[in-house]
């Protein structure tokens, strides 16, 4: 399937934002979306999740920008352990067969 992108302001539009949150958000490193050669932002599905979490922290759950790069963080290092697990998990399975 084709990889989907947004512009700023498409993405701000389907996250119920404003796109200077967007652009706040990126330079807190909390999202990377690509960039055209001509500097544009390009928003993929992931980026649209992305965004939609942490508007879900802040809105509902009241984590300042902070916490929200903390949990972040936290997430990314779960997955990454997830990710390592299941190579340890097929390896081992491997030389048992």
């Amino acid at each position: 399937m084709k990889q989907r992108y947004y512009t700023i302001k498409s993405a701000a539009a389907l996250c119920g934002m404003h796109e200077q949150s967007l652009r706040l958000y990126e330079r807190r490193g909390l999202i990377r979306p690509q960039r055209t050669s001509g500097n544009i932002r390009r928003y993929t599905e992931s980026d649209i999740e992305q965004i939609r979490f942490i508007k879900r922290l802040i809105d509902d759950l009241g984590v300042n920008l902070a916490g929200v790069e903390v949990i972040l963080h936290l997430r990314r290092q779960l997955i990454e352990t997830q990710r390592e697990l299941e190579e340890l998990r097929t390896r081992l399975s491997m030389d048992v067969s």
